[in-house]
């Protein structure tokens, strides 16, 4: 057996736990946010200090209240749940809990995926950029997690976990958004402006979703099986 036809499923472990620290950290942010947004909905009065530099856009998701609210409270879940189903031992030792976490995760995307793009149809901040890049990401998202699914109904785990990492990898793109939308705030700030959302939202949406898309496909390919190895697994799996 060549080098070559070896699989690639055992990555760089300094890169490995790079990757595993920034999906933390993204979903940490992402359940900050939605927790925050959660928040201010809920009690209108707990952030709305006059310095608050986010006091237009908590005015903004406010018209939205009941919408947003279906939207922000499945997406803790998402983040929560969402790294569990990457966790091999996990999957090895407690399988039960993997399908059950997968399922309610799964659940909580489509409430996510469909309730994001039935708010890029009404008034958002960055205007038809944001609404474009939403409805371009957020379809992605749903077909990718319906692909998850689709492929772990008929055991064909190798497909199954690429098409999860690909819609982990959209849905967590919301965290990331989050400091490229700081960064134009500063950039506005330094150059002695006063920062306008309506400005920047729309390149910050699409920035973020397509470098978490980048991403995913560059993790995928690392750690894709070769040919030879998924020829070989097949055979195994049907005693030939």
């Amino acid at each position: 057996m060549s080098r070559a036809d070896l699989p690639k499923t055992s990555p760089n472990r300094t890169l490995a736990r790079f990757l595993w620290i920034a999906v933390i950290f993204l979903a940490f942010v992402g359940l900050a946010v939605a927790a925050r947004r959660t928040i201010v909905l809920l009690e209108p009065g707990a952030l709305s200090s006059p310095r608050n530099p986010a006091r237009e856009l908590d005015g903004h998701f406010a018209s939205e209240r009941a919408l947003v609210l279906t939207h922000v409270l499945p997406a803790m879940l998402f983040m929560l749940l969402g790294p569990l189903q990457f966790v091999r031992g996990l999957r090895a030792r407690h399988p039960q809990v993997h399908r059950w976490s997968g399922r309610i995760f799964l659940a909580a995307s489509a409430f996510v995926g469909a309730t994001g793009l039935r708010l890029a149809y009404g008034k958002t901040v960055g205007g038809i950029d944001e609404k474009a890049a939403i409805a371009l990401f957020g379809t992605l998202f749903l077909i990718s997690l319906g692909k998850a699914l689709w492929h772990a109904l008929r055991r064909e785990f190798a497909q199954h976990r690429e098409w999860m990492i690909r819609g982990y990898a959209i849905g967590l793109a919301v965290a990331t958004i989050r400091p490229i939308i700081g960064a134009f705030f500063a950039a506005a700030v330094i150059r002695g402006r006063s920062p306008d959302p309506h400005e920047f939202f729309g390149a910050a949406f699409w920035i973020g979703f397509t470098l978490q898309a980048i991403a995913a496909e560059i993790w995928i390919n690392y750690t894709r099986p070769t040919a030879a190895a998924r020829t070989r697994t097949a055979k195994e799996a049907t005693g030939t």
